[in-house]
């Protein structure tokens, strides 16, 4: 899963592959569809894979950067 060239309804499809480590891997393709990516930051198995996809937005990674006792989350400048 490492061909940049995949096509992002291939990389979709392969979130639902019966392998447990190409469902991680598709969760860390950067052409995931970005709903897909979405979907997989909620999913228990997948959520830490999708964490680290480099197409996640600024706006996702501060969702995910939020404690609850900081309800605005970090600043974008300590995320990066």
């Amino acid at each position: 899963m490492r061909d940049p060239e995949t096509a992002p309804a291939g990389v979709e499809r392969l979130t639902k592959d019966p392998d447990p480590a190409v469902r991680s891997a598709a969760a860390r393709h950067p052409n995931l569809p970005r709903p897909r990516l979405t979907e997989l930051l909620d999913d228990e198995e997948l959520a830490r894979p999708a964490a680290a996809n480099p197409a996640l937005d600024v706006a996702e990674i501060r969702r995910l950067a939020r404690t609850p006792g900081d309800p605005a989350g970090p600043s974008v400048d300590t995320l990066i």
